[in-house]
């Protein structure tokens, strides 16, 4: 028999052509998929209706490869005993279809399944349930990157920190997260725990940080709304799974957005996936016309029954001869690997008639989307001026163009200068948003970022000094204070001046780090020290370029078991069984502890 697998499928924040061609293939390939809905009220079974995963992944997915898992995802108060009993329950259920003879079982979860997600407490009793299973997980497009591109803001440039907060853990949180500096991201607004809107907005008044906050809300779906966080209290019923975006500050005319922040809107935007007919059950229908040619590598199963959104801009690259016609696509390919490339970005590639793309940064695979008649310029060795004569001729002859950037371009993605350029010549711009490496790193060592109790806050960075000086306050020792997981990019060059920032931020000598170079490439290399020998690790590698370096107690190998979802531990939902809890009893009266 193969060994199973449970595989974490990261499927993006809400628009279907946000998920990986990675993630599709996953997913289909799998034996079974299972999603997270929420609970019937007072009850365990699943919610009648979809969750947003499987809204997501029914596009890509027949409806009867899909089960729904039942996860009290709207309880309050932590990890509560209906929690702790769903996710039981849940990776039960899934043990059993392994016992039956399932191979792969995929999870499919919103954003990325390293970030605030319910894999792991999935994928930690699975582990228990069945011995030998092999974890792991496909990284997904967050929230926040989607959110940025919408909206038009730059996440992080130049020097510039990017702080992300779980908004359930209360205002104090949010405080001390703005205090830092840089761009702050807040999840889980709208959780019962999370601030009320008018408190939110009134902290982030009282912290100067109000103007050009922006709050996004089921994006890619139904029924999205975007708009500026000044308005916080008068939007209703902010769903769970809301975002908040704080843009970092800058001198004006200093990346100072991608595009103007739009007003508030309560549905999906023009650029959204049309509305198309839904296929009667059992038929065989062809795949769904896509708004950019190419698309059709993984047609849909499904279309958007009763959909009303609006028919996105068509991307077809020669539909007309006018100038206005001209169009970029700032696409963000990812960390590499030629599959971790977004099914919108894959398209925007295949439509252009010219595609520019860094050969020192992007895999060369991601050129194979691009049509054969497709011009190819590779501008690594091309300052902005070699560049802008392939903007000016799209003005002028309506052309389609492809600028790919590493990652996602929201993540010192060098755009801003680009996006002006654009803007000056009448042309119009759209950013599509990658998978960061800081995540792809995440995937590839099987570790989630923020883990309760341990790490909920993770800050993005980079090491001050050199070409780019850091903003005062903004130095990589002051974030390390806080003891939280950090990823600290375009550093490795200088690692003696990292590991000593690090330490005097208070993170202990034997905190455990992660080097990774190229990661998801031919060449990936990851490595793992403690702290205390990190500048000697990158030395001894010669790295001092493509590597991205992790930094946490998060990223320790083990962890400290639950009580609430042991087997020896009873509550009201459930009962101990005897042996386990005689067990767990030997456990902590050695450790000096109870239960």
């Amino acid at each position: 028999m193969k060994p199973a697998r449970l595989i974490g499928v990261g499927v993006g924040p809400g628009d279907p052509e946000l998920i990986t061609m990675k993630a599709v293939r996953v997913l289909r390939d799998a034996d079974l998929v299972v999603v997270p809905v929420l609970a019937v009220p007072g009850g365990s079974e699943p919610a009648p209706e979809p969750g947003r995963a499987e809204t997501i992944i029914g596009e890509y997915v027949a409806a009867g490869k899909i089960r729904r898992l039942a996860f009290a995802l709207n309880d309050t108060g932590g990890v509560t005993p209906r929690r702790a009993a769903a996710w039981q329950d849940a990776a039960a259920a899934v043990a059993r279809e392994f016992a039956a003879g399932a191979s792969t079982v995929a999870f499919g979860t919103i954003g990325d399944p390293n970030l605030y997600s319910t894999f792991s407490y999935l994928a930690q009793t699975v582990r228990e349930l069945v011995p030998g299973v092999h974890v792991e997980t496909v990284p997904g497009i967050t929230a926040m990157q989607d959110l940025a591109a919408r909206a038009g803001i730059s996440l992080a440039e130049g020097t510039e920190p990017v702080t992300l907060v779980p908004l359930n853990a209360g205002a104090g949180a949010l405080d001390e997260a703005l205090e830092m500096g840089g761009a702050v991201v807040g999840y889980k607004l709208g959780a019962a725990a999370s601030p009320a809107p008018d408190v939110l907005r009134d902290h982030l008044a009282g912290a100067g940080r109000l103007d050009g906050a922006v709050v996004g809300a089921r994006l890619g779906l139904p029924g999205e709304t975007i708009g500026p966080a000044a308005r916080l209290a008068g939007m209703p019923d902010i769903p769970y799974l809301s975002t908040l975006i704080v843009p970092a500050r800058r001198p004006p005319r200093t990346g100072s957005g991608l595009r103007t922040v739009p007003q508030e809107t309560g549905h999906a935007p023009s650029k959204q996936t049309p509305a198309v007919e839904s296929a009667s059950p059992g038929e065989s229908r062809p795949a769904v016309e896509s708004a950019y040619p190419g698309e059709s590598a993984f047609p849909r199963e499904n279309g958007f029954p009763g959909e009303s959104r609006p028919a996105r801009e068509s991307a077809s690259p020669r539909e007309s001869a006018s100038p206005a016609s001209g169009k970029v696509w700032f696409v963000g390919a990812g960390p590499g690997a030629p599959d971790l490339l977004t099914l919108r970005g894959a398209a925007a590639v295949a439509a252009a008639d010219i595609v520019i793309w860094a050969s020192s940064l992007v895999h060369p695979g991601v050129l194979s989307h691009a049509g054969p008649n497709a011009e190819t310029v590779d501008s690594a060795r091309l300052p902005m001026e070699g560049v802008l004569p392939y903007y000016r001729r799209a003005a002028q002859e309506g052309l389609r163009v492809a600028r790919i950037h590493s990652g996602d371009p929201a993540l010192w993605g060098a755009v801003q200068e680009q996006l002006d350029q654009c803007a000056a010549l009448g042309l119009p711009t759209e950013v599509v948003p990658g998978v960061s490496s800081f995540t792809a790193v995440a995937a590839r060592i099987g570790r989630e970022l923020t883990i309760p109790e341990v790490a909920q806050s993770v800050i993005l960075t980079r090491l001050g000094g050199g070409k780019t000086p850091m903003p005062p306050g903004e130095r990589v020792s002051e974030f390390a204070r806080h003891g939280t997981t950090m990823a600290l990019f375009l550093s490795a060059a200088r690692s003696g001046q990292l590991q000593e920032e690090l330490l005097a931020g208070g993170y202990p000598p034997r905190t455990p780090c992660v080097v990774a170079y190229q990661v998801s490439w031919d060449d990936e290399l990851i490595v793992r020290c403690e702290l205390a020998e990190l500048a000697a690790t990158i030395r001894s590698r010669k790295l001092w370029k493509h590597t991205l370096v992790l930094v946490g107690p998060g990223l320790a190998a083990g962890g400290t078991r639950s009580h609430l979802y042991h087997p020896g531990h009873f509550h009201e939902y459930r009962k101990a069984d005897r042996q386990a809890r005689r067990e767990l009893r030997r456990e902590d009266s050695t450790k000096g502890g109870g239960t």
